[in-house]
């Protein structure tokens, strides 16, 4: 792990991305922003070079976090690939919610990691991981059902930790947009929405 200055939240707040982001946006984002903040394009900015390694660090710690998201999903789908008697399995998107027993495995496997991560308060990563399971196994209800919870008990936390209530708000909304059907979730999400507006009076 990098030692940054910049939190890993602030770093997705600074490129403007979701957890959920590719290496790729990550680096896209970057090459953006770096070539308006480039110390050598601002020679009269005195903070340009603070604010330019500010970027550097947020850059790397996003694109560790994508990458180690990215080897969890490969790792489990290789531990999957040789249970197949030695026939290589390709994860392919499923666009029913009946599932592969592959598919089933992987989705198991990294729950069991979802749950690991939220037991160690490691919300944004968890978020990483479930949403890139969302995109390999798409149109799963169990699977949106578990990010909608991830994305719920990120913004709980944030409540409770009175930080980032603006972000504790986009996180609930999102949770009742992917399970808009939870009657539950929708009863926890408005006690929550009841305590940020106490928290802002």
């Amino acid at each position: 792990m990098i030692k940054s200055n910049i939190s890993l939240e602030k770093s997705y707040e600074l490129f403007g991305l979701k957890p959920s982001a590719s290496i790729d946006n990550i680096k896209k984002i970057y090459r953006q922003i770096a070539k308006k903040i480039h110390p050598d394009l601002n020679p009269h900015d005195p903070n340009a070079q603070d604010r330019f390694n500010t970027l550097n660090q947020a850059y790397k710690l996003l694109l560790e976090t994508a990458q180690t998201a990215t080897n969890h999903l490969n790792r489990d789908t290789d531990s999957i690939d040789s249970t197949s008697n030695g026939t290589s399995v390709r994860v392919e998107l499923v666009v029913d919610s009946a599932l592969f027993p592959k598919d089933l495995l992987l989705k198991q496997e990294v729950f069991e990691s979802l749950e690991k991560l939220i037991r160690q308060g490691n919300f944004t990563k968890a978020i990483a991981i479930v949403d890139t399971l969302d995109r390999v196994i798409p149109n799963c209800p169990e699977i949106s059902r578990k990010q909608s919870e991830v994305y719920f008990q990120y913004a709980q936390d944030l409540v409770k930790q009175r930080s980032q209530l603006k972000l504790a708000r986009t996180y609930l909304k999102e949770s009742l947009r992917i399970d808009p059907h939870n009657q539950q979730r929708w009863e926890a999400v408005n006690r929550e929405f009841n305590r940020i507006e106490r928290m802002l009076k």
